[in-house]
């Protein structure tokens, strides 16, 4: 059934969606997602009504044929036949790959020009004119039309046959280990297009594709017109119309948007309002070097003003100065713009290269200390957790909301963001297990959740021990007060993210109670985990599945994931016993968690 019988309308960008929820038993088939959602590209009411009928069609037809899939098989996920099929398919149909590469019409010509000339070079007296390619020139010219269009195979195919002409596979003129050999040198682009080793693709991959190259006609179609196109430079073009246009491709996040156009404004403010076109290099280079007058913190009031204003009240104080970090993503906001104007052609030129910032370096930015155990001793036996009768509740993260957040960051090593904008409804129990469901499935347009890449949607087991320290009785009293969030006093700032201030709190109280090393903040946690996952034996894709981590090999990229039970056993693995759990658990009982929940009243919080 349907989410929603209309488009659905981004509450942020304004862009409709189609949203689907998926068929339990369909859902292997989409990687375990439970919903469906997918841009339908336009701000029009009225377009994207049309363009969701279609949408919704070929979606409810992608259904249909998992069900018939299902019927005929007894599983949603395609065979390895039909997996090889629709590679060799998708890889000779598909669009291009990328702005530039070869259509799938051309993909196929260039397959049948190197399979030619590499069958005809192999034989004893056979000769192409021009040598096979080796893999990475292949690979180049299936991502470079214009070096396609030139290259001499299309203009001078093997023993005067047309382009791409000679291949039969039934052909005896060829021995059948000179036939095979072409094909390794076909599937082994096929790897690349779709990102994968040769060794991981589909067995049958072979015979499919000699059966799509035997039953293929023989075509050669016109290779792309070169043609005098109508001029896309934009001598006119500003700024702040670039930076709209930019936003409207390329969709970024809120605060990279809010970083882009404050970046945008200073430089217009700096320089004046003229065409990108005629912006020079030493511009970008005059406006970093009067950029880093600017303070490193200011007040509100201040930040409002204008880049000059805000330089004249501060160049000559003795505040500290922003940092080499802050200087680079100030200057890259500029060249990201700019480059792509360039990529669009509407400037002649990129002038945003090429503009260092001394002291930055990717490498030499501050980087995350692991706690050490006594370290998190120290923490863990601070007030906030030995005190509970202290808790502070009158701030936009109180003291509950940060008991847990640092316990669940200890011990399932996830992002802050991912358990402070968790809903009570994310958090399950599953055949005596409990764990929080970690998405971006919004079941409301209320919910604003986001996660940071498609692996980070995963299953993480609650550790016995928060359930020891009273998270169940929690859980329980959020209910019965009618919270809907898991952590209800947290609210979104004005980029959707709800853990500013509690980011900004948690570290206050790592400084104050543990250490000042700028390294060691909440993040540390999650290093930690997987340092002390990795320490008990545990194998690297559980690892990986239990932090949201993208997996680091090619055969971790395959398989539905391992099972609940299974996480929650290697979970319980990890060594966290130079905490004093008992005395953690005595101090939680004299917490009296529905008094506590009862009181917070989310719409009293002002916003970070």
């Amino acid at each position: 059934m349907a989410l929603m019988a209309t488009p659905w309308k981004h509450p942020a960008t304004g862009f409709y969606y189609l949203r689907r929820q998926i068929p339990a038993k369909l859902r292997p088939a989409f990687d375990g997602k439970a919903l469906w959602k997918v841009s339908l590209g336009t701000k029009s009411a009225a377009e994207a009504n049309i363009l969701f009928l279609q949408a919704n069609a070929a979606l409810e037809q992608q259904f249909e044929e998992i069900r018939g899939r299902i019927r005929s098989t007894g599983e949603p996920l395609p065979s390895q036949r039909d997996q090889a099929g629709d590679m060799i398919a998708a890889y000779f149909q598909g669009p291009e790959r990328g702005a530039g590469g070869l259509n799938g019409t051309e993909r196929l010509l260039l397959a049948r020009l190197e399979i030619d000339r590499g069958l005809w070079n192999m034989t004893p007296t056979g000769c192409s004119p021009v040598a096979a390619s080796d893999a990475d020139q292949w690979w180049a010219l299936s991502n470079n039309a214009a070096m396609f269009r030139d290259h001499g195979g299309t203009r001078q195919p093997p023993q005067g046959h047309a382009p791409g002409s000679i291949w039969r596979w039934n052909d005896d003129a060829f021995r059948p280990q000179a036939k095979a050999k072409q094909i390794e040198r076909l599937l082994e682009q096929v790897a690349r297009h779709n990102g994968m080793e040769c060794q991981d693709l589909p067995a049958p991959i072979a015979d499919e594709a000699v059966a799509y190259l035997n039953s293929t006609p023989v075509e050669v179609p016109n290779t792309r017109k070169r043609r005098t196109a109508p001029g896309r430079l934009r001598p006119d073009l500003r700024m702040m119309e670039l930076f709209e246009n930019w936003k409207l491709v390329m969709q970024p996040t809120l605060q990279t948007a809010h970083e882009y156009e404050g970046a945008a404004r200073d430089f217009v403010d700096f320089l004046g309002d003229i065409p990108v076109e005629d912006i020079e290099q030493n511009d970008l280079l005059d406006y970093r070097d009067e950029a880093r007058h600017l303070p490193a913190t200011m007040p509100k009031a201040d930040r409002a003003l204008s880049f000059t204003e805000r330089l004249d009240r501060h160049r000559h104080s003795e505040a500290a100065r922003i940092g080499a970090p802050t200087l680079k993503k100030r200057i890259g906001g500029i060249q990201a713009l700019l480059s792509f104007a360039k990529g669009q052609k509407w400037i002649s030129r990129n002038e945003g290269r090429d503009v260092p910032v001394v002291g930055y370096s990717k490498s030499g930015t501050v980087s995350r200390q692991t706690f050490q155990e006594d370290e998190l001793r120290l923490l863990f036996t601070s007030r906030l957790f030995m005190a509970p009768l202290t808790w502070k509740q009158d701030r936009a993260a109180g003291d509950m909301t940060l008991y847990w957040l640092f316990l669940l960051g200890l011990t399932t090593g996830a992002r802050l963001e991912e358990i402070g904008q968790a809903m009570v409804a994310d958090v399950k129990t599953d055949d005596a297990i409990t764990y929080i469901d970690i998405d971006d499935y919004a079941a409301t347009h209320d919910e604003d959740k986001s996660i940071k890449t498609a692996t980070s949607r995963r299953l993480v087991p609650i550790h016995s021990n928060l359930l020891r320290l009273g998270f169940d009785r929690y859980l329980k009293a959020l209910v019965v007060a009618g919270h809907t969030r898991l952590f209800p006093d947290l609210v979104s700032n004005q980029f959707g993210k709800r853990t500013k201030e509690a980011s900004r709190i948690a570290n206050r109280i790592i400084d104050r109670c543990v250490s000042r090393d700028a390294r060691l903040v909440f993040h540390s946690f999650r290093h930690g985990f997987k340092d002390l996952a990795l320490e008990a034996g545990i194998l690297e894709r559980i690892v990986d599945q239990i932090c949201g981590h993208a997996p680091t090999t090619v055969g971790g990229k395959y398989g539905q994931g391992v099972r609940l039970t299974v996480l929650n056993r290697e979970l319980h693995r990890l060594n966290w016993s130079f905490l004093n759990w008992d005395r953690l658990a005595a101090a939680s009982k004299e917490v009296k968690w529905h008094t506590l929940v009862a009181a917070i009243d989310p719409d009293s919080k002002s916003r970070s």
